[in-house]
């Protein structure tokens, strides 16, 4: 009986160790598993928190290779291109020529006048200068106007003068400009410039024995030398030979002139 009672007590504490043991491992079990599932899934937030949506590419994002053309607007690149555009201002001592009749018949002879100032104004552009050894050269248009008005007086064969007579002389020419310079030299350039002009004589009078209003065509042949101060400024002086394309018209043009000037470009 004694035995019986030890065998009984053993199986009671052996079954109380297993429940034990298996309710403590459970317990443990179900704990870590918890906590794993809790740090899986607060890992699994974070990590989705900071994922990046995938960059948009946007058109100005492309990267064109260099050979590809590509489109842009002209305009400021031609207003910038080297073509040069100047004005300028000149003057010159200027004589009329010729021996006229008036528009009442009288005879005038122009070459009695004097000498007078006549300024002028110029205006055109220039091309791009081209190399050619140790010279550049350009081509470029030009256009001048000139304007001169005196007051003379005019004797009839009579004795009668009419003294309230004005002369006015106007100029107008138009041509390609040629421009030579050295490399050693370059504020220094020779200026060539063949022109087809148009010259008036308007003479005004109370007298209708004075009046009169004479023009022609000529050619002209421009020499010149321009000296640059500035890439802008620059002055010059010009030998101009003029002809008349009509020769049998009453009016004559001085041939040989020198001119004084000075010229802005840009």
């Amino acid at each position: 009986m004694k035995q019986f009672l030890i065998v009984k007590s053993l199986i009671v504490k052996v079954m109380f160790t297993i429940f034990f043991t298996t309710t403590f491992a459970s317990l443990f079990t179900s704990l870590s598993f918890a906590q794993t599932s809790s740090v899986s899934l607060r890992q699994k937030a974070i990590a989705e928190s900071h994922v990046e949506g995938a960059p948009q590419q946007a058109a100005s994002d492309a990267s064109v290779p260099s050979a590809m053309l590509s489109l842009k607007d002209p305009r400021p690149e031609v207003i910038t291109r080297t073509w040069k555009y100047f004005a300028g201002f000149k003057a010159q001592s200027f004589k009329a020529h010729g021996n006229v009749t008036t528009d009442a018949g009288s005879n005038v002879d122009l070459g009695e006048n004097s000498s007078t100032f006549m300024p002028g104004l110029m205006m055109g552009f220039t091309g791009p200068e081209w190399q050619a050894g140790r010279a550049a050269w350009s081509l470029g248009l030009r256009g001048d106007a000139s304007f001169a008005s005196q007051g003379v007086t005019v004797t009839f064969p009579t004795g009668y003068s009419a003294s309230d007579v004005r002369l006015n002389t106007m100029l107008f020419a138009v041509g390609p400009e040629f421009s030579f310079k050295l490399q050693n030299l370059p504020w220094l350039a020779f200026v060539f410039s063949p022109q087809y002009g148009n010259v008036n004589y308007t003479q005004t009078s109370s007298n209708q024995f004075a009046r009169f209003s004479k023009q022609t065509s000529y050619l002209a042949w421009n020499y010149g030398l321009e000296m640059s101060f500035t890439k802008k400024w620059s002055v010059f002086s010009e030998y101009s030979q003029r002809n008349l394309r009509d020769s049998h018209q009453e009016i004559a043009l001085q041939q040989n002139n020198f001119e004084l000037g000075t010229r802005v470009a840009w």
